[in-house]
Order: structure tokens, then sequence, then C-alpha cells
């Protein structure tokens, strides 16, 4: 090979290093690209999943956290010793029918005479109808003061041509079955040979909803009169806006469902009013802030805690400082102790708590569940001065939980009066139910008392 030729193949070689060196410049440049849109996608998805699972999502919804195996204990099967049994009482029959033979099934000749009898009771629901009734009401006009009035009937609504029983069955088809508008419609029509159209059956509600207002109205002064509360919001659509649906439940089972566009502290001065002081159970949410005496929930703060439970030493050791701190305050909370033992025993949990915090300050992992120890400081053992307070806001979540899976149903309140007319029925039937009276019973007693004879 001459010195020409060597130069030459020297050259073209030289050019595919280069177009090879270009080839691999820009090759990692869309690996860096890409790089880049895997970590913001990524960085996106730990934001949503942050949304649906974290410290303070409740444990009825965690969907999607993976949830550590327990142990197998291989117990015998059937219910336990000393278990009541789920056998109803028999009732005693109304009525007896005799269910005499009139031919053999098999060759439709004479059965012959009887040999023995087996008797069966059974229990079974007549079928409903629905009832037309005319009323004549009379109007007067007294002689003596001349006074101008029409005479009521306890059945007879003043407003309206649905009566009490019917807007009350109407009620429970919503509100304690959960079913839809239209799903009502069709049951009605099969069930009860009742044509009604959606905004018929709507229209009957915002009538109950208005009906219990008044009722709700003391409601509120009920709240506000209660010993203490337990408090939650959750969020809710309505009218494709996102509103808060507030609970306030107290410690007599009186409950109250507020529904506003707001998730700060101007709805609870709403309720409670502007020099409410407490006592509340509450989490962490800064609407909460103002109010003086405030116990903060430990299923939220045990939740934060086991976060960080795997993740370092450190944090196992914090969570198991809070759970052994959790046990011994609920030891003491639940004895009957005179009330200057308490207010002693509350000092001296404030104190170790306060330690506590201190202990960890230092470490930087640590910083989150730490923060939130540090802003409830005071604020963990306010029970201890209350007998019978939860240390936990986990009444004020299952009294909320209803109307989260009620929110699921129905996608979103389609009207701001539907919203506001929800609160009122669900308030009462809610407090109705907690407190073990008949729900049925109490709303139509209010109906004819509301509509009927006001």
């Amino acid at each position: 090979m001459n010195q020409e030729q060597y130069i030459l193949d020297l050259e073209q070689r030289i050019i595919r290093l280069i177009a090879e060196r270009d080839s691999a410049v820009k090759r990692a440049e869309q690996l860096d690209k890409e790089k880049h849109n895997l970590e913001k996608e990524n960085l996106e998805l730990k934001k949503k999943l942050g949304f649906y699972e974290n410290p303070h999502t409740p444990p009825s919804q965690e969907t999607l956290k993976e949830k550590k195996p327990k142990e197998k204990v291989k117990k015998k099967r059937g219910a336990p010793v000393g278990h009541r049994g789920a056998t109803r009482e028999q009732p005693e029959p109304e009525e007896t029918i005799d269910v005499p033979a009139e031919e053999c099934p098999n060759c439709h000749g004479n059965p012959g005479k009887k040999s023995d009898t087996e008797e069966i009771t059974v229990e079974e629901r007549e079928p409903a109808r629905i009832k037309t009734t005319k009323y004549i009401l009379h109007k007067h006009k007294c002689e003596l003061c001349g006074f101008e009035f029409t005479t009521k009937h306890k059945d007879c609504p003043q407003k309206g041509n649905f009566g009490v029983n019917l807007l009350v069955y109407l009620t429970m088809l919503k509100y304690h079955l959960r079913g839809p508008l239209r799903k009502i419609q069709e049951f009605l029509v099969n069930q009860d040979d009742f044509e009604i159209s959606p905004k018929g059956i709507m229209d009957a509600h915002l009538r109950v909803g208005e009906a219990c207002k008044s009722e709700y109205e003391k409601n509120i002064q009920k709240v506000r009169a209660a010993n203490w509360r337990y408090i939650d919001e959750t969020g809710m659509s309505v009218n494709g806006d996102n509103w808060w649906l507030w609970i306030i439940r107290t410690d007599k089972g009186d409950v109250l469902v507020v529904i506003r566009k707001s998730r700060g502290k101007k709805v609870l001065e709403e309720i409670l009013g502007k020099d409410h002081t407490g006592p509340d159970v509450v989490d962490g949410w800064r609407a909460y802030d103002h109010i003086k005496i405030i116990q903060r929930c430990w299923s939220h703060l045990t939740r934060e805690v086991d976060e960080y439970e795997d993740a370092t030493e450190n944090g196992a050791q914090l969570s198991g400082d809070i759970y052994s701190m959790f046990d011994r305050m609920k030891a003491f909370h639940e004895r009957e102790v005179p009330m200057d033992e308490r207010t002693r025993r509350k000092e001296k949990f404030d104190r170790e708590m306060e330690a506590l915090v201190e202990r960890y300050s230092g470490f930087k992992e640590l910083e989150k569940p730490v923060t939130y120890l540090r802003r409830g400081l005071g604020r963990w053992f306010t029970c201890l001065l209350y007998p019978g307070m939860e240390p936990t806001n986990n009444l004020g979540e299952q009294a909320i939980r209803e109307h989260v899976i009620v929110g699921k149903i129905i996608g979103c309140f389609r009207s701001e009066n539907g919203s506001q007319n929800y609160q009122y029925i669900a308030s009462l039937l809610a407090s109705w139910r907690l407190q073990g009276k008949n729900m049925f019973v109490e709303l139509e007693k209010l109906l004819r008392r509301e509509l009927c004879l006001a």
C-alpha cells in the first residue's frame, strides 16, 4: 500500500469515527432527555400517589398501600363459646291456616286418612300500595276575635300532594339505602305501581329538607353546648366545583353535616361561634389552630410515625416510643381518678413529649414527624382532663364515612340548593341512628309536626 492510499484510508476512518461520535452524542442527549422526562413523570406520579396514600389517609381509604401479612392462627370453625347465636325468636302467629289434602299428588286418588301433621310458621310481608285520600278542610272566622283559619289534619300536609308516610318512604330510599333518583323511580314503579319522575322525587326531598331545617338549627345549638366535639372534613363536589363536607359529632351523639365552599376557619366560626374555645378532637389541619382547647388525634400521629418505622433505626425507635406513650396514656385515661391527679399526669406526659421531640430533633430524616409532633405540643393529652373523651378522631372519621360513600355514588351535587338540603336531612338521620332511635318514626313525627300541624 502506497502512502497516498494509506492517508486516504486514514481520512475515511477519521470521518467514520467523527460520525460515530456525533451519533453517540445525539444518543446521549436523547437519553438525557428521556431520563429528565422519566424523572418528571415519576415526581408527578409520586405527588398523585401521595394524595391517596399518606400518613393522614384513613385506613378505610388505603387501597394501594401494601399491607403487612398477618400471622395465620388456626382456629376452630364456628362461633366462639358464649356467642348468643343468630337465630331469631319466633313470633306468635296472627293467623293459622289448615292445609288439608284434596287428592294424592302422585295418582290423584283419595288421599286416605291423615296420619300426622307438620307445623311451619312463616313470616310474610303484605303487599303495600299507594293510597289516595281526599281531605276536606274547613275555613272559619272566629266569632269572638275575628281570626280566620283553616282546619288541619295530622295526615294532611299543607303543601304538596304527598302524604307523610310516602315522604318518609322516598327519603329513606335515598338517604338510608343510598338509591340514585332513577333507581328509586324504577323501584317505585315495580314495587308500588307508583309512577313519578326523578324531578318529582327530588322535589319531595327538597320539601322534606325544608321541614328538617328548624330541627337542624336546634342541632347547631346542641353542638355548641356539647361537652366536646369530634370534627373532620372531606372534599365534596358541588356543581363541578370543589367544596368541603364538614362533620361535627358531639359526645352525646348529635351529628351536624355542614357543606361549604371553604375548608378554612370561617366555617367553624359560623357554626360554633367566633368565641368558641373547644374542647374539640381534631387532626392537624391548620383551620383548627385558633381553637384554644384541642385534643390532637393519635391515629393521625401513629400513621405519621409508621411511615418512618422501616426507613431507619431511629424511625423505628421513634415509632416504638410513640406507641409506648400512647398505651400508657390510654391505660391511665381509662382509670377513674380525681381531676387533680389527671392534671398532674397530663403535665408529666407533656414534659415527656417535649423531651422526646428534643431527643429526635437532631435526626434530619425524621424532620417531618418531629415537626408534626412539635406543632401539637400541649395538645396531645388534653383528653386526660375530660373523662370519656377519645384520644383519637376515629368517631369523627366513622361519622364522615357514610357521606364519602354517598359522594362516590352520586358523583357530585348538581346544585348548591341540593347540597344544603342534603345536610339538613343527613344530620338528623345520623343523629337519630347514633342515639339508638328509630329513624323512620322520628322523621315521620317531625314531618307531621312541620308539614301538617305547624
